[in-house]
């Protein structure tokens, strides 16, 4: 027995020794030593978290309504120009922020069922929002009083989350949008707020009318520069320690933050995982983080041809980024994976936001469009998951356009035309031996079509047969100097509206 606590003791002795050497220190060189994309990233291709805070109750005009409330010469015409009047309108001159906390009661949040839900739609990682742009924290932050464990719903919203997705075979993601918060109140009467080299978002001067009192100096961020990065590192490395997210998504705020804090970041967050033998992800939403220990992040896009990286994207699940009352809709679950059929094929991973209500109830709208995802991923999620890029993305005839005028077109990303992608577009994966040619859609007017890639890039190719999932019929096909032509099945696949999936095995 003491034979055997000595030789664990010395092994353990020897592992602590090995990580004391290979440890991670604050510099970007030794930072890009972590490996950016773990092989589970590459695989999961689709994940779900969601926007859920204080903004919930006034449940209009987005998350960033604690901002705008507080923005007097907003023009009215631009996005938030009208939330400053409107609010006052609705609450009084005299409501702020603060005001909606104790407001915010989420009696009907029940972790087990958003995740049954996320994992329902098919999603293999899951996340909760850790903190958004206004301050205030869903988890039991001592370094942040301003929380929802000690405020308002009384949740560790994380820690459930986190709890509820480690039971599955699931990874845990956490979503930090507080870099903004730094530039998010700006103190009055400060004509140079922050000491930051770019202003191309024109966030930075605007005129904040908010609280002055010193209790609520944490919630808007009536703080200098120094104490406010602190806080914002003390938030995060509170997350790690209690959590260890497999990855931490990143939103485009902490361009704000000194290289020096966010050097520390990462250099804490990629040791903790070390310790506990996990492969962890950050992204980069932006240049703030070097691409070789990122993951690239573009809002709401795709590229314009296969990377040689994993990149990831993310879209809106209901009609914002969180509730918004006045708007009840969410996005249909066929273009839904149309779009991610399109990220996957140029080696992206897809990421959905949704947006629950502020009693905890995940609008019905929602709830709808994550069953819609999942019928078609329970079939058909073999051409998705584990999958890699083919020789060529896709064919079709979808133009999707650049718009290089768009201030968030990080990394050239497209956004146009996405959600105009249809039968008439293929979109391929590859998993050894099988190729997947995903077609947008059922065609009604054309069974008939030549996959042209087996002309171009695949032309040296050798198939050796080819089915349709979801579809017992013997499928038609030929290899031709035009391609490879292929005949729908007569009988239309179940969920094949949304895609349908032709199985090419190779010799």
């Amino acid at each position: 027995m003491l034979k055997n606590t000595l030789t664990s003791l010395v092994l353990l002795c020897l592992m602590q020794a090995v990580f004391a050497q290979d440890k991670y220190t604050p510099d970007w060189e030794n930072l890009k030593k972590h490996k950016a994309v773990p092989e589970w990233f590459a695989d999961a291709k689709l994940g779900i978290y969601f926007h859920w805070g204080v903004y919930s109750v006034p449940a209009t005009d987005g998350e960033w309504y604690p901002r705008w409330m507080y923005v007097p010469d907003r023009d009215p015409n631009q996005w938030g120009g009208k939330i400053y009047k409107t609010h006052r309108e609705t609450y009084g001159e005299n409501f702020d922020y603060h005001d909606f906390i104790p407001m915010w009661k989420a009696p009907k949040f029940n972790a087990k069922e958003w995740v049954d839900m996320f994992e329902g739609s098919g999603a293999k990682f899951i996340g909760s929002i850790a903190e958004h742009h206004d301050g205030f924290s869903l988890w039991d932050s001592k370094v942040n009083e301003w929380n929802s464990v000690g405020m308002g719903p009384g949740i560790d919203v994380v820690k459930a989350i986190a709890e509820e997705t480690k039971k599955r075979d699931l990874k845990f993601m956490a979503t930090f949008h507080h870099g903004f918060h730094n530039m998010f109140y700006p103190k009055q009467n400060q004509t140079v707020l922050r000491p930051v080299t770019t202003n191309k978002y024109n966030y930075v001067y605007e005129n904040c009318e908010v609280p002055q009192e010193e209790k609520y100096r944490k919630l808007y961020c009536n703080m200098d520069y120094e104490e406010a990065q602190q806080l914002w590192l003390g938030k995060l490395n509170e997350v790690i320690e209690s959590y260890i997210p497999d990855y931490i998504w990143m939103d485009f705020g902490q361009r704000f933050i000194t290289e020096e804090y966010r050097k520390q970041f990462l250099a804490n967050y990629f040791n903790k995982a070390a310790e506990e033998g996990k492969e962890v992800v950050v992204n980069t939403k932006g240049d703030f983080f070097p691409t070789e220990l990122s993951v690239v992040n573009v809002e709401r896009a795709t590229m314009e041809d296969i990377t040689p990286e994993v990149w990831i994207t993310d879209f809106i699940l209901g009609s914002a980024w969180c509730f918004d009352k006045n708007k009840r809709y969410a996005i249909d679950p066929h273009k839904a994976i149309r779009m991610l059929a399109e990220v996957v094929s140029k080696n992206g991973v897809m990421l959905l936001s949704a947006g629950p209500m502020a009693d905890g109830t995940m609008p019905e709208e929602q709830v709808k469009a994550m069953e819609g995802i999942g019928a078609w991923m329970k079939l058909y999620g073999e051409s998705v998951y584990n999958t890699r890029p083919f020789v060529a993305f896709g064919e079709g005839t979808t133009e999707l356009k650049r718009d290089p005028q768009d201030a968030w077109n990080e990394y050239g990303a497209i956004k146009k035309g996405l959600s105009k992608l249809n039968a008439a577009d293929v979109r391929y994966t590859q998993k050894g031996k099988t190729v997947y040619a995903i077609q947008l859609g059922w065609n009604n007017e054309n069974p008939e079509r030549v996959l042209s890639t087996f002309a171009d890039k695949a032309k040296d190719l050798k198939v050796k047969s080819i089915s349709v999932l979801g579809s017992k019929e013997k499928i038609k096909w030929k290899k031709t100097a035009d391609g490879l032509k292929v005949n729908q099945p007569k009988n239309k696949p179940a969920e094949a509206d949304a895609a349908l999936v032709y199985k090419i095995t190779l010799r």
